[in-house]
């Protein structure tokens, strides 16, 4: 059984599956909240403090053409600076298939010679983008692994906010924000969910619950963050998750960690 759950298959309410949990492959619940601040001298960002409603833009959209493929519309995506001060656009990897609508799927190892333009921007500001030129790194496309870093053009100024990267895992008892837009607000720019990480699994993945719970289709590729600003996942479903008529009560989330050796070999 394959171990992720697409957020797109989700949503569309089929059956298939990848990557199944089980109680047996999780780590047991337990309160580690504390073991995140201990020894954490990271400063954290500026804008922490602030009402979420002015916190910077950070959520992007996708506008992506394909040679040979049908094309990637929506889902979302955000930059990242690296330590060595690069910056790099990240989303889901699922997104290359029939989750993110492309058609024949594109291995990621053949994605840059496929991309005919690829544009991320926050979704009411199309104007506003980045352009995708290339994978940003070597070693995605590995088996589970569900990160997409990508390189992007020179730009005068960014459309989103950069995220810097914590490297150690989020634990069981954190507190972390998700950063999206559903599709049923046409006039979203972003909007912050407050999460508390309930459980990890398969050694990269965790479940968060949702405050408030919401329609998470579009979600995908999404930014999870902790409670200094630092990104901490990518935003996708693992699991059956607990829901409220349409809205999501939890979703899920891959490490940033499962990537980090990679960006800063990299250079």
């Amino acid at each position: 059984m394959n171990r992720y759950l697409s957020p797109w298959i989700v949503f569309a309410l089929t059956a298939a599956c990848c990557f199944g949990c089980g109680k047996d492959n999780a780590t047991p619940t337990v309160d580690r909240a504390t073991e995140a601040a201990k020894d954490d001298d990271r400063v954290p960002e500026s804008w922490i403090p602030k009402p979420k409603t002015e916190w910077p833009q950070i959520v992007l959209t996708n506008q992506a053409e394909f040679h040979g493929h049908s094309a990637l519309q929506g889902a979302s995506g955000f930059l990242i600076r690296t330590d060595d001060d690069r910056v790099l656009a990240a989303t889901a990897a699922h997104l290359l298939g029939s989750a993110g609508g492309v058609e024949p799927p594109i291995p990621i190892d053949q994605l840059t010679q496929k991309i005919q333009s690829w544009r991320m921007f926050p979704r009411t500001m199309p104007a506003a983008f980045v352009e995708v030129n290339s994978v940003g790194v070597q070693g995605l496309g590995r088996e589970n692994l569900d990160w997409l870093i990508l390189s992007i053009k020179a730009a005068e100024q960014l459309p989103s906010h950069p995220l810097r990267l914590r490297e150690e895992p989020v634990r069981i008892g954190e507190t972390v924000y998700l950063i999206g837009c559903p599709y049923s607000q046409e006039d979203c720019t972003q909007n912050v969910y407050r999460g508390v990480v309930m459980e990890r699994a398969f050694g990269d993945l965790f479940r968060y619950d949702l405050d408030p719970p919401v329609d998470i289709r579009g979600f995908s590729g999404a930014p999870i963050i902790d409670e200094k600003g630092y990104v901490v996942g990518v935003m996708m479903v693992w699991f059956d998750p607990k829901m409220a008529g349409d809205n999501f009560l939890e979703a899920g989330g891959q490490d940033i960690a499962s990537v980090y050796d990679l960006l800063h070999s990299a250079n």
